[in-house]
């Protein structure tokens, strides 16, 4: 159990790790707005409350449940890396606002998606809610410290 919970903490630290350094990146040399393609008829409170609430559950689901089933169990790579990685770069293509967003969330879901996979070796029955509890909780830090 110890052993978990300092795995969940060290990876958290690197997500945020990945966070601001990109966002560094992003301020002094790029200057993207990530909100540039938000629709118009949601609120930035509406969007915040998807960002922080549904979609950790949502994308747990479609990003690291569905692909590592997929390819673990369907396709038989036995390969964790390769999963990860490839588990990775469709999280970071559906992160598409621009270029350096997309290679932000590519190390993010590194991150997410090893988060995954040793909780699915470790603790098999937890595996998605500790992973949606990780992103939902990396979100609410971006909504309250970063935004």
């Amino acid at each position: 159990m110890k052993k978990n919970i300092i795995f969940f903490i060290i990876s958290f630290v690197f997500a945020l790790l990945n966070g601001y350094f990109l966002n560094y990146i992003n301020d002094v040399y790029f200057h993207f707005d990530v909100h540039q393609n938000t629709p118009i008829n949601i609120s930035k409170d509406e969007l915040n409350f998807i960002a922080i609430f549904i979609a950790p559950f949502l994308e747990t689901f479609l990003f690291q449940y569905l692909p590592y089933l997929i390819l673990s169990k369907w396709i038989k790579i036995n390969n964790k890396a390769i999963c990860i990685i490839m588990m990775s770069i469709i999280f970071a293509s559906m992160h598409y606002y621009n270029g350096l967003y997309i290679v932000m969330t590519f190390f993010g879901g590194i991150i997410l998606n090893n988060l995954y996979v040793y909780y699915h070796q470790h603790t098999h029955k937890y595996s998605f809610f500790l992973t949606a509890l990780f992103h939902l909780l990396f979100n609410l830090y971006g909504f309250l410290f970063i935004m």
